[in-house]
């Protein structure tokens, strides 16, 4: 059974108003096609049943009727902004690009974890000097779970991860910005992506510098900041805003890029992006 790593409600508004199709684009290939969002974002075995319902029934429809208010620039109250914001942080963990940053961090965290062990045999051998042949026994099981690790860290770690309340202060961080919307409601003019909470990595979040930007739909973006002199509210984009969100978008993105369109200068944007 297939799940869905990006929700199909988010993903409407991304598509096509009469028949609810989307285009995807992959900027690695240049290819395109159009189809469905059923069958779009959908990997099968990627999440356990566990993990899905939980995605749908504490994350997903809480946050839905949020995503509605956004999509139809309405102000939304504090505790809206943080059922939404609890959304864009699972967003941004539940992604097939989170699991690979677990991996990519799997021999860095194995590390670690080893050198402390190896720590506490070594201090537990000149302490208990009789039991150097356990000891030594126990050293080669922890460096043979190490390498196995780093190698191929557990699924679970990556699942259990993505639930907000695994990352308080990154859910609290985002509450906390300034949230500002770009809209465009002249045309379908925002993209979105397979990995679509864009945001600078060499300084997270929290900083006084960080900025965040997410995809609300074809004609809304939120741009995310700690910036005192601005306030929470919609303003029109200029086209040069609408360019930069979708670039960030664009760089984000791991594989596929989504319009409601299919837009001439999709293509050249992503392949001069690449």
């Amino acid at each position: 059974m297939g799940h869905n790593y990006l929700p199909k409600y988010y993903l409407k508004g991304f598509c096509r108003s009469e028949d609810n199709s989307i285009w995807a684009f992959d900027k690695t290939s240049g290819n395109k096609f159009i189809t469905q969002i059923k069958t779009l974002a959908n990997i099968t075995g990627l999440y356990s049943e566990e993990i899905e319902q939980y995605l749908a029934n504490e994350i997903e429809n809480p946050a839905n009727p949020v995503l509605d208010k956004l999509r139809n620039h309405q102000t939304i109250n504090d505790s809206e902004k943080s059922v939404f914001a609890k959304y864009i942080s699972v967003m941004w963990k539940r992604v097939p690009r989170a699991q690979e940053d677990v991996k990519k961090m799997a021999p860095r965290i194995a590390d670690e974890i080893g050198n402390k062990l190896k720590f506490d045999l070594m201090d537990k051998q000149v302490k208990m000097p009789e039991e150097t042949n356990f000891i030594d026994i126990r050293r080669r099981e922890i460096d043979d779970i190490i390498s196995r690790f780093s190698e191929c860290p557990p699924k679970d770690i990556w699942l259990k991860n993505i639930p907000p309340d695994r990352t308080p202060n990154i859910v609290n961080a985002i509450k906390s910005m300034t949230w500002r919307f770009f809209e465009f409601d002249d045309n379908p003019a925002f993209l979105t992506c397979d990995n679509p909470v864009f945001y600078f990595q060499e300084i997270g979040v929290g900083r006084k510098d960080s900025e965040l930007s997410f995809p609300i739909s074809s004609h809304i973006v939120l741009w995310a900041t700690w910036r005192s002199d601005i306030s929470d509210k919609y303003i029109k984009a200029s086209s040069q805003v609408v360019k930069e969100m979708n670039r960030r978008t664009a760089h984000n993105a791991s594989k596929f890029v989504f319009h409601s369109k299919d837009e001439y200068w999709i293509g050249p944007f992503l392949k001069k992006g690449r």
